[in-house]
């Protein structure tokens, strides 16, 4: 990695870090998570980069890059040589608190937005007085009636017309309690009681729209741009704090591992991404999970440099 140590302002201004936020950059995603598994001690200052560089997106007249430049020529000029020496000893301060101020002054009317970092679960209270259990590595944001998420949540409680965006569908929620996941032009929507409308928007606007009722769960993806009924199995586990695989491939499982835990997943054996495990962990340790897989497997699984698991 380029350093260990970054300030909030670094992180922010920090070219790779604004492509992993701003443009989901994939290369960039694993460069972070990597660093963050090598240094969790600063998990809370890339979780507060990371929401205010969420909200700094979603601003389409605040200042450009271009604006902040010539505010920050123009207040050096005014300065003076001197007191420009004592300024840039206090540059990560300044930044920050420049950053803080933007963001109230442009953004008071703008969505809400609450972030997760790796291996981390959160639960929020929505203005209405429902409750919203956010997975690992989850963004959630609400203005009003309507709350945009990328990752997964879980919804319970009194929902009053409640509207949950994701980029290929819309969630109608009357009351009830579900879960959505959302990432990487996949989606399911599970439904545990009470009743929600779904419709196909954003890059699957033809898959029609379907109501759903208690117990059911529904998938739509890129490929096949339709939504499909599917057995949901033991989907939700996570919110009662364990990660649960019943008969699942193992390509499923390794996508858990590198969405909410920021693993990087190699595969030597294509084969093996089909075959299927059967097995639990507690949410907050993945090493008897790896353990178990290994066992299974005849340590066809390692564990590696930089937060790699290489299937061989």
């Amino acid at each position: 990695m380029d350093q260990e140590q970054y300030t909030v302002a670094e992180l922010m201004t920090n070219s790779s870090f604004r492509a992993w936020v701003n443009q989901h950059d994939e290369q960039a995603r694993t460069h972070w998570e990597q660093w963050l598994a090598a240094h969790p001690e600063h998990q809370e200052d890339v979780n507060t980069a990371f929401t205010l560089l969420s909200i700094l997106k979603e601003n389409e007249n605040g200042p450009s890059p271009a604006d902040m430049a010539e505010m920050q020529e123009r207040f050096d000029h005014a300065l003076g040589q001197r007191l420009r020496v004592l300024m840039y000893r206090w540059t990560a301060a300044a930044a920050s608190l420049l950053l803080l101020i933007s963001t109230g002054l442009y953004f008071m009317n703008k969505r809400s937005t609450i972030s997760t970092g790796i291996a981390m679960t959160k639960e929020v209270k929505l203005p209405d007085g429902s409750k919203v259990l956010l997975n690992a590595n989850t963004t959630l944001q609400y203005k009003g009636h309507d709350v945009w998420i990328e990752g997964e949540a879980y919804f319970s409680g009194e929902h009053h017309d409640l509207k949950v965006h994701t980029d290929g569908m819309e969630v109608t929620v009357l009351g009830t309690a579900f879960n959505i996941y959302n990432r990487k032009q996949h989606i399911e929507v599970l439904l545990e009681s009470g009743k929600v409308h779904v419709n196909g928007a954003g890059w699957a606007a033809t898959a029609g729209s379907a109501d759903m009722t208690p117990g059911e769960m529904i998938r739509l993806d890129a490929g096949s741009k339709k939504m499909e009924r599917i057995s949901p199995g033991s989907f939700i586990s996570w919110k009662s704090g364990r990660l649960v695989f019943k008969n699942t491939p193992l390509y499923k499982v390794a996508a858990v591992l590198e969405e909410n835990y920021g693993f990087h997943v190699q595969w030597k054996s294509t084969t093996l991404q089909m075959e299927r495990f059967s097995g639990s962990c507690p949410l907050d340790n993945t090493d008897i999970l790896l353990a178990a897989i290994r066992s299974v497997y005849n340590d066809r699984l390692s564990v590696q440099a930089n937060h790699t698991i290489v299937f061989e």
